[in-house]
């Protein structure tokens, strides 16, 4: 068995090793609550698109149509895609069952976030409980749409409580799946106590396995079908062939080989690990705009955590954040981030042909007491230039290396700019000892050109780079070691 200790230390890179996942699913992530708000606006509204998207490790041709429905407090948004094999053939798993209904419904709610009464159903882009500490930015959405997940938010402020929580998959709901709920009240004119719960039944349903055997997809002999079938079918022939003619089979290069037949495929169906964590605040507002608090979170049978903060919103256009985080042993803050569906499994491969599959839930073991700051900005400059910008920096109480992380990302509104329709760049590098290190595998950046083409035909471009350290040196050089993508979509825009 591994040392759990060193899957720890994977946890940077694979937090963000990941994260080209989430990047493939931006445009999807945009269309949310903004794109909601924008079509309240303005009356029905769409966009037609026409690109390529891989599913699968297939390449498919896109052509997709999201309507954005808003009839007075309530929203609809649809997501009407088809996809075309090279033959022309029309990916027919997206249409031969009477759930797939569900999954042409981007999200259905109802208001918007901060009204007294806030409902939303479908895809979840950006979901964060109370002020964080266990669930900030979590996203249902980040494999979209290779992976569709139809989930519920709410928020409800009517009165003096608060109630907030999601639930990320319908689809499991027996388990259940990740849920979260928090509720706050004042208890003393300005002061306000919180309390949360975050719950996911069984980490494993996040396993990828595409026969539905049992079998993870990476450990999957026969990704076409049953490998207990298959391990049955030689079982079998081991048993009732003569010792000569089995010899010969086994060079045979249909062999599945000696360990797999001895050992049997390895299977999870019936795996099940699940995690639960709660959450208490306080929280008071010590000037108009400007709220203190402090957050502390604990994993059942695990370690906890806490945060003395601050936020600050001087103008509409400006919230800025600070807090100092102090993380026990077998603590993480965040747990259920952005790309906890990424990381919620993961196969930790052995280096012989093997290796284990393992839940997010595992890092927790042996993670180490760490202290440090955070601090974000948020700006939105006369609805022109939108700018988020983050830094965290963490130091193992214990010795060791330092954790460090920096977001940004800048979009331009250009819709004064004729011609230009989107001009954005982003930049993220998560969990690494020097952020002065700009070439990690924890680095993603790149960045989006949007251009009119004709009226109400935009071509949108989409340049990303990545990093791997191929040849294990420590070190990010050449070509050789950068994974450069560009994506193309042709987008009609319609209505509005």
């Amino acid at each position: 068995m591994m040392d759990l200790q060193s899957v720890t230390h994977l946890r940077p890179a694979l937090a963000v090793m990941l994260l080209a996942g989430v990047f493939r699913t931006l445009p999807a992530q945009e269309a949310g609550d903004a794109g909601a708000s924008q079509a309240a606006a303005a009356g029905f509204s769409a966009a037609m698109g026409v690109g390529a998207v891989t599913m699968d490790g297939q390449t498919w041709t896109q052509i997709s149509l999201r309507p954005e429905i808003p009839i007075g407090k309530l929203g609809l948004a649809l997501d009407l895609t088809l996809y075309f094999d090279e033959e022309g053939n029309v990916r027919s798993q997206d249409w031969d069952e009477p759930r797939d209904i569900i999954d042409k419904i981007y999200y259905v709610r109802w208001g918007h976030r901060g009204d007294p009464v806030y409902v939303k159903a479908g895809a979840l882009d950006n979901v964060s409980l109370g002020y964080g500490i266990l669930v900030r930015n979590y996203a249902n959405s980040i494999e979209y749409p290779s992976v569709r997940r139809v989930g519920a938010e709410f928020d409800l402020r009517i009165g003096r409580p608060q109630i907030e929580g999601f639930l990320a998959n319908f689809r499991e709901i027996d388990e259940p799946g990740l849920l979260g709920l928090r509720g706050s009240y004042p208890v003393l004119g300005k002061l306000r106590l919180g309390a949360g719960l975050v719950y996911d039944g069984n980490l494993y349903a996040g396993m990828r396995d595409a026969d539905d055997d049992g079998v993870p997809d990476e450990l999957d002999r026969f990704p076409d079908h049953s490998d207990h079938t298959e391990w049955q079918l030689w079982d079998d022939l081991q048993d009732g062939m003569d010792p000569g003619l089995w010899e010969r089979l086994r060079e045979s290069p249909s062999y599945p080989g000696d360990d797999w037949l001895a050992g049997g495929p390895a299977d999870y169906s019936d795996a099940q690990e699940s995690i639960q964590a709660y959450s208490f605040d306080i929280s008071y507002e010590l000037l108009p705009k400007l709220d203190i608090y402090l957050q502390w979170a604990m994993f059942n049978s695990y370690g906890s955590g806490y945060a003395p903060g601050l936020v600050y919103r001087p103008f509409n256009w400006l919230t800025m954040g600070a807090e100092y985080r102090v993380w026990g042993e077998e603590f993480i803050g965040e747990f259920f981030d952005s790309s906890y569906d990424l990381e919620r499994v993961f196969f930790l491969d052995d280096g012989l042909g093997g290796g284990l599959l393992l839940t997010k839930k595992s890092l927790l073991e042996g993670a180490p007491a760490m202290n440090g700051w955070f601090a974000d900005a948020r700006m939105n400059i006369f609805n022109i230039l939108k700018v988020y910008a983050a830094y965290n920096t963490m130091k193992p109480t214990g010795g060791g290396e330092d954790w460090n992380s920096l977001w940004g990302s800048a979009g331009l509104n250009l819709a004064r700019i004729p011609k230009l329709s989107e001009l954005s760049v982003y930049y993220r590098q998560i969990g690494v000892e020097s952020l002065f290190k700009l070439k990690t595998e924890s680095t993603v950046h790149g960045y989006k050109l949007g251009y009119e083409i004709s009226p109400g035909v935009d071509l949108r471009l989409h340049w990303r780079t990545t990093y791997v350290d191929a040849n294990g040196d420590g070190e990010i050089r050449g070509d050789a070691e950068q994974n450069r993508t560009f994506a193309v979509e042709t987008v009609f825009r319609l209505g509005g």
